[in-house]
């Protein structure tokens, strides 16, 4: 009797208490905690047939291409990338991730990465 008596006036700071003990083993102290980081993807708008429009960061934006980015390495369609990859604009940030090409199948390009200061793995998803 006694116990739940003293559970029932004590609740709210046995609550508080265990809310505090909780979030204080996930706290990183003396750590920088780093920005939380997200997949984006991001397109090309460009004409696959130019290796310079592959290779222009600009032409890779988050606004969706309408292709089918099936996996297939002949024709350039999308990258996986973080968000700090990015300019404001969401495009391709050259700073970030600078791009290159690759001739595939007759004049057809892919990305490539060729510098840049993302520590981003190179992850594109091109098409057939």
């Amino acid at each position: 009797m006694k116990a739940i008596t003293f559970i029932k006036q004590h609740a709210l700071a046995m609550v508080a208490v265990a809310t505090i003990v909780t979030f204080s083993a996930f706290k990183a102290t003396g750590v920088d905690i780093q920005q939380a980081r997200y997949t984006l993807a991001v397109y090309f708008h460009g004409n696959p047939e130019n290796p310079a429009e592959v290779e222009d960061e600009s032409k890779w934006t988050t606004t969706p291409n309408l292709e089918t980015c099936d996996g297939a390495n002949t024709i350039a369609c999308m990258q996986l990338v973080e968000h700090s990859d990015l300019t404001a604009s969401d495009e391709l940030d050259p700073a970030k991730i600078t791009l290159g090409s690759q001739n595939t199948t007759g004049l057809n390009y892919i990305p490539t990465r060729t510098g840049g200061s993302s520590l981003t793995a190179f992850r594109p998803i091109n098409r057939s």
